[in-house]
């Protein structure tokens, strides 16, 4: 897919020091400026109109070990990103007047390794692209969940170091304005 325009594939790197407001808001909930990107774009104005794009977290760390996760009862790091997302679904604890199943900002998940639980092999079973609205507009934050959709918390995130890679693939986009204006014949 991302071979048939590699000028559209970005490889990003985000590290929680390096999120917007400065090492002191280092959390499980951080903003990052990834429109910036775009001022190295060969085709930025492409890439600016473009209403969704696909993304896929290639690698993840966070300064914390198994056992504190088995300890805190986590057996799955959540990436989301709080943007709005197009087909991507999650099930919720259902509750009186809401669905069981609801739209998800989910674009990737981590096995702890947690010794409670048995978790596939994520070797040969990696995250994969999930559909997004266009991160390179504006700010994007990344937030990191528990297996339940609960914000890891201050114990888990405060003064510990995590980053990701993502890969972001932005699919060609129909030529505007052969789209939109009608032919004409002189």
């Amino acid at each position: 897919m991302e071979q048939q325009n590699p000028t559209n594939l970005f490889n990003v790197y985000l590290n929680a020091n390096d999120a917007l407001g400065g090492i002191a808001t280092r959390s499980d909930d951080c903003r990052f400026d990834i429109g910036s990107i775009l001022s190295q774009a060969p085709n930025a104005e492409e890439l600016e109109n473009a209403g969704t794009c696909l993304i896929k977290v290639k690698y993840f760390q966070i300064e914390r070990t198994t056992a504190e996760f088995t300890t805190a009862a986590t057996s799955l790091v959540q990436i989301r990103m709080v943007n709005q997302y197009p087909n991507n679904i999650e099930s919720r604890p259902q509750a009186l007047g809401y669905q069981n199943s609801v739209s998800s900002n989910i674009i990737g998940v981590i096995a702890t390794g947690n010794t409670n639980y048995t978790y596939s092999d994520f070797q040969t079973n990696p995250n994969d692209y999930v559909a997004i609205a266009n991160p390179f507009k504006n700010q994007i934050n990344i937030q990191l969940t528990d297996q339940d959709g609960d914000l890891l918390g201050a114990a888990a995130t405060a003064n510990k170091d995590w980053a990701l890679w993502l890969c972001v693939y932005v699919p060609p986009q129909v030529d505007i304005l052969n789209k939109n204006m009608p032919a004409l014949n002189y």
